[in-house]
């Protein structure tokens, strides 16, 4: 059997090189989107019934809210509950936090319906587009019928039920954008790959790395000069997003650099070097568990190299948000994985390709077991507990208008109705405060300081307008 070229290097005797199909062909046209938008609109559901159920919380949604908010108004996008919580002010602009300029794209759907929910619903919009360039990339590469299965088995993807589950993060962007520039360094457009990876930039300060490795792959698969100057691009926008443009706008640095101090304190020595990315244990876990559902095949291709930006980023941050399965930092591997795959399959003969297929859809359906997408099998997930109807009512007694103190929980559904600031650690007097007295909630974490807040609160004159036993809605005379 001739062994297949690699599937994003220029095949001279593959039949119809040169030229991508531009859109599916016969019945494609219409399964394709049916897929697609079936298994979004699944995301949907699940980012709304988390919203619904008060399990979103102000960290991330309300920031971005703010955020497209004020671009939607023609206005700074600006963040006061980031601003007031780390002690900057509430005139802190968005690019100060993180470089996402492209949450510009959002704002004429705010236009339409100036909701939180819209952030979510514009994800899964976003998680349908790549389930449709998966199959592209994989149609184009092993045939229909296995594309189908790839489809199926990126839309059920472990790493995009959990950034579904938790609301709205820009680096979902970047799963369409990297899957694009994949699938036209595949159909031979390397000039319009390089645009597609140069766009990461926009979508947060980091993914420069990501535009640089890129660069390396369109090297390794000979554009050596396009591929050098995409990198050269992509180091430059990574140091001016980090080092010029987000301290500019914060105004005391950068807000994520302790995260890594840790790593450039150990880099003198080499062992602590080492023990600081590879401990704790859970950072090896989380590569398993995203390698494992395409039964390794990543590996096989140069395209994984794609991982190590964000790898790297994550292995050596002292956050540990950042090492596990939950949480949204995982979608963004995805789309290099898929791809990785897809090119490593296809120098397999076909049975075995067929294997692969069926691999990764039966891993990906009996992983929705262990990951969110189980909570929809779960009839108290369509149910809202006493906890989350007293959540209700203490949205209900804030009127519209008003700046409110609110608990995480509760602040992104206050986000359409006035100026929301977290409740933290310290009081910023506000009009009105709404008090979690039931649970502890990020980032006070102690349900005994939160009490201790209500009784602080009136003692200071502030009016307890609702005590429903989980929630205290206060108000300022």
């Amino acid at each position: 059997m001739t062994e297949r070229p690699p599937l994003l290097e220029r095949p001279p005797q593959l039949e119809g090189a040169g030229r991508a199909p531009r859109r599916p062909v016969g019945p494609h046209a219409v399964a394709v989107p049916a897929v697609a938008l079936a298994l979004a609109a699944v995301h949907a559901t699940l980012g709304l019934l988390a919203y619904r159920n008060f399990r979103v919380g102000s960290w991330d949604l309300l920031l971005f809210d703010e955020t497209v908010r004020g671009y939607a108004g023609w206005g700074s996008p600006v963040q006061p509950a980031l601003g007031v919580h780390l002690d900057v002010g509430p005139d802190l602009i968005a690019l100060g936090d993180h470089f996402s300029p492209i949450l510009v794209l959002l704002a004429p759907l705010y236009w339409v319906w100036d909701d939180p929910r819209m952030l979510i619903l514009a994800q899964a919009a976003l998680i349908a587009v790549s389930i449709g360039l998966a199959w592209v990339i994989a149609r184009r590469a092993l045939g229909p019928g296995i594309a189908y299965a790839v489809a199926v088995a990126t839309g059920l993807a472990w790493p995009l039920q959990e950034a579904s589950v938790v609301g709205f993060h820009e680096v979902l962007f970047a799963v369409p954008l990297i899957l694009l520039a994949c699938e036209r360094l595949q159909a031979h457009r390397p000039g319009q790959a390089a645009a597609w990876a140069a766009s990461l930039m926009l979508v947060k300060e980091d993914m420069g790395f990501v535009t640089v490795m890129f660069g390396v792959l369109l090297a390794l698969r000979g554009q050596r000069r396009l591929g050098a100057g995409l990198a050269a691009a992509g180091l430059l926008g990574a140091y001016l997003s980090t080092s010029v443009i987000v301290p500019a706008f914060y105004g005391h640095g950068s807000p994520d650099g302790d995260y890594y101090e840790a790593f450039f304190a150990a880099l003198p020595d080499p062992v602590e070097t080492l023990e600081v990315i590879f401990t704790p244990v859970q950072k090896e876990e989380t590569v398993l568990w995203l390698l494992a559902p395409f039964a390794f095949l990543p590996l096989a291709s140069p395209v994984v190299l794609l991982t190590l930006p964000q790898l790297g980023e994550r292995a050596i941050s002292s956050n540990p948000n950042h090492w596990g399965l939950e949480q949204h930092y995982n979608a963004v591997l995805l789309p290099v994985l898929v791809v990785a795959a897809v090119e490593a399959a296809r120098r397999l003969p076909l049975r075995w390709r067929q294997a692969f297929a069926a691999y990764a859809v039966l891993a990906a359906v009996v992983l929705c077991a262990r990951f969110p997408f189980a909570d929809l099998a779960d009839r108290e997930t369509w149910r809202l507990d006493a906890h989350e109807r007293a959540a209700a009512q203490a949205v209900a007694a804030v009127p519209d208008g008003v700046t409110v103190e609110a608990d995480n929980e509760i602040g992104p559904h206050l986000a359409d109705r006035g100026t929301v600031l977290l409740l933290d650690k310290t009081p910023r007097d506000a009009p009105w405060v709404v008090v979690d007295v039931a649970r502890s909630s990020f980032p006070i974490d102690s349900l005994a300081v939160q009490r201790d807040r209500v009784a602080l609160l009136q003692s200071r004159g502030y009016e307890l307008v609702l005590d429903n036993g989980s929630y205290a809605v206060l108000r300022r005379p």
